[in-house]
């Protein structure tokens, strides 16, 4: 009893000390959580060092920036770029044009405008190459020894790739008309409207392919539902002709027809035909050859609901009556229970030409919904026919009544 009482303590004790850890974390999130609420919270960049100053030496490798009132359009840095991610256009006043191009803070004059000075920031590799051949280093990664120029910013991801895309370029239209680009300007409405065409065109395409993989989808839908239904064959029973060679020539046969698209009928023809040209037909044959063109069955676990369906050849218009009067004569003979004999006993059977017909005929019974006596007769009968019967095979057949 103290036993009972002293649990019941340990977990309500355990319960409350839980709780009062949980409830101390949810009043105290700021102090005692330990994730970082990021982006409204930022890690500290840590200090770095590798033997001498950072001022001579640029570490950081962030966002590109460029003071474009210092920038003189020498292209250098365009060249310097190994992936080509910097675009720079210029413009030149004619002679005689009294523009004031500015002066740098290195007390430089330019002597043109800079109409763009693009970035990719989503090709560049961060190689600084550009930063070192500027003669007014205009253009550095910022942070690091350029953070009294511009504060470190290493987290500019965008959603979209254009976000990647920096214009530091200030020249107005007035700028670039004032300086006689009236043919920059022409051609930079041109390369819009060509852009603007093309993106136009790309949906287009994409609409049309859109459209014939639907059309396409329709017709091949309707092809499949217009074709027929392929004929089934049973070519495991060519595997019961004792000969190798015949057995080869038979499957060959069979294969040719089957690419062909031959009906079972058919097929089973061009079987015969091959095997008497060949001189190696024998009249044994016949059972394993006429199988071809049956449909095998199928055969499921005793007492299921679908062992008692069966998968009939496709007939044709004018032997479907004559099966309708066959079913139903073989439906008198059929017993009640509908009890289906094993086919394993058979596999005793040791001539192999005996144990194929015995299993063809068993099959044969089966599809006519015969009991267990009439399994027997219809085997005796096959193997009859065919000289195979003796009384070693009959003691075996007679098991199937078992």
């Amino acid at each position: 009893m103290q036993t009972y009482f002293k649990n019941i303590y340990q977990g309500v004790r355990s319960l409350v000390i839980g709780m009062r850890v949980t409830w101390k974390h949810f009043y105290r999130k700021k102090e005692l959580v330990a994730t970082m609420q990021y982006p409204h919270e930022t890690w500290p960049i840590p200090e770095k060092n590798i033997g001498f100053e950072e001022n001579d030496y640029n570490l950081i490798r962030s966002r590109l920036h460029v003071d474009i009132d210092d920038c003189i359009g020498c292209l250098q840095c365009e060249r310097a770029c190994p992936v080509d991610c910097i675009k720079i256009d210029t413009i030149k006043p004619p002679k005689g044009s009294e523009f004031d191009c500015g002066i740098t803070s290195n007390d430089t004059q330019k002597k043109m405008i800079v109409s763009r000075f693009t970035i990719d920031m989503a090709e560049c590799c961060y190689c600084n190459l550009c930063a070192y051949p500027c003669p007014e280093e205009c253009i550095y990664m910022v942070g690091g020894p350029n953070s009294h120029k511009h504060e470190m910013d290493y987290e500019f991801g965008k959603y979209e790739r254009e976000g990647l895309l920096y214009e530091f370029a200030d020249a107005t239209e007035e700028d670039i008309l004032a300086v006689g680009g009236e043919k920059y300007l022409e051609k930079k409405k041109d390369r819009a409207n060509e852009l603007e065409n093309a993106l136009e065109l790309v949906a287009m395409a994409a609409e049309k392919a859109q459209e014939k993989v639907d059309k396409g989808e329709e017709k091949e839908s309707k092809v499949k539902s217009d074709q027929p239904a392929v004929p089934k064959y049973n070519f495991g029973s060519l595997n019961e002709i004792s000969d190798k060679a015949a057995r080869g020539i038979a499957k060959r046969a069979f294969a040719r027809g089957h690419r062909q698209g031959k009906k079972p009928e058919d097929v089973v023809g061009m079987i015969k035909s091959d095997l008497e040209v060949s001189s190696l037909y024998s009249s044994d044959y016949d059972v394993f050859i006429v199988a071809v063109g049956e449909a095998p069955l199928v055969i499921l676990p005793e007492g299921s609901e679908e062992s008692k369906k069966e998968v009939q050849p496709k007939l044709n218009t004018e032997t479907k009556a004559e099966e309708s009067v066959d079913k139903k004569e073989s439906a008198t003979k059929a017993s009640v229970s509908g009890q289906i004999p094993d086919i394993k006993i058979l596999n005793d059977i040791s001539d192999k030409m005996a144990r194929g017909l015995a299993k063809k005929a068993f099959t044969a019974a089966k599809r006519e919904k015969l009991d267990s006596a009439g399994f027997i007769t219809k085997i005796n009968e096959a193997l009859n026919e065919a000289g195979k019967s003796s009384d070693e095979y009959a003691e075996i057949i007679n098991k199937l009544a078992e």
